[in-house]
């Protein structure tokens, strides 16, 4: 637990726009017990991907329905401390997720103005990663006027890679929401971006365009946003267009990281990936291609080497 609100922590290192640098991490947690010192962010995106949800034991569950009844009764600082050891086995993420809906489901017995009240307060004074979460959790399902006077401190937040994650369920309803979400994504380089790209709708061709050139961009692995920028850049229908080599570049980009499945699903996400594929390659046909490019293609004349269609094109560039 640190010396001092998290909070406070994050608003001493915005610089004069109102944003974090872009390398900026938390410092290690003098509590934390893990000698790895994770990037902002990245313990939640690595639970996410690369393991399965595990529901609460039945301990864990009494910890939480005391930790609710402590908040209802208002005797916050034992809230607190059973939010706290249940975070000791469970992270924010596998549960916190779910504690709006608790609150909404048990509206006769948990006043929703008591949850936020206490949200507010953890996520303003906690000094624990995983109670600011916790806060920002309880607020998911909350209307725009429901944090009235409380929108910039969650828009601090949102510029820390550890809990933009948790900020833009909240953000996104907000009128304008959508656009703050974008210069979000502009603006945060890690994990943070990476959950970004799942919550921005490209609602304009700037945003379109932003997903094209920058959508794999992410400070992480390009592969963990390449669906997003697949679909959101519209770069299947830019095949079908008269592109130029910034484009053809960008696209290229995106289709080096769907055929890297290592780390998550990509190009089988795709609808059609084949016709998508040949559309791509008899796009190569017009550019000069650079190595980055030819090793889209080696991939994939690799993974499609049954496919004579597909293995003549790539060999055809492959030999021009």
């Amino acid at each position: 637990m640190y010396d001092k609100p998290i909070l406070a922590i994050i608003r001493e290192n915005l610089d004069s726009d109102g944003r974090l640098p872009r390398d900026f991490n938390l410092p290690k947690d003098p509590d934390d017990e893990n000698s790895l010192l994770f990037a902002d962010g990245a313990q939640d995106g690595i639970t996410y991907f690369h393991t399965q949800p595990r529901n609460l034991n039945d301990e864990e569950v009494d910890l939480l329905v005391d930790a609710l009844n402590a908040m209802v009764g208002g005797h916050i600082d034992t809230a607190d401390e059973l939010f706290l050891k249940l975070t000791k086995t469970q992270r924010a993420l596998e549960f916190g997720g779910g504690l709006s809906e608790i609150i909404e489901e048990n509206a006769s017995h948990i006043n929703p103005i008591h949850a936020y009240s206490y949200g507010m307060h953890l996520v303003t004074m906690a000094k624990d990663k995983e109670l600011v979460k916790i806060g920002l959790s309880l607020h998911h399902k909350a209307t725009e006027d429901k944090v009235k006077g409380f929108k910039q401190i969650i828009t601090d937040l949102a510029y820390c890679n550890e809990f933009t994650w948790s900020c833009l369920p909240i953000i996104q309803k907000w009128d304008g929401g959508n656009d703050l979400i974008f210069e979000i994504a502009k603006h945060v380089y890690g994990w943070g971006r990476v959950h970004v790209c799942a919550f921005l709708k490209p609602e304009t061709w700037e945003i379109k365009q932003w997903f094209l050139t920058e959508g794999v961009d992410n400070g992480v692995m390009p592969s963990y946003t390449a669906i997003e920028a697949w679909n959101k850049s519209d770069a299947a229908s830019l095949l079908d267009s008269h592109l130029r080599q910034e484009g053809f570049t960008s696209i290229s980009k995106i289709m080096a990281a769907l055929l890297d499945e290592s780390p998550c699903r990509g190009i089988s996400l795709v609808e059609e990936p084949e016709i998508a594929i040949v559309k791509f390659l008899n796009q190569a046909k017009n550019f000069k291609l650079k190595p980055d490019d030819y090793e889209v293609i080696k991939t994939i004349k690799e993974r499609w080497d049954k496919d004579e269609m597909i293995v003549s094109l790539c060999e055809d560039l492959m030999n021009q």
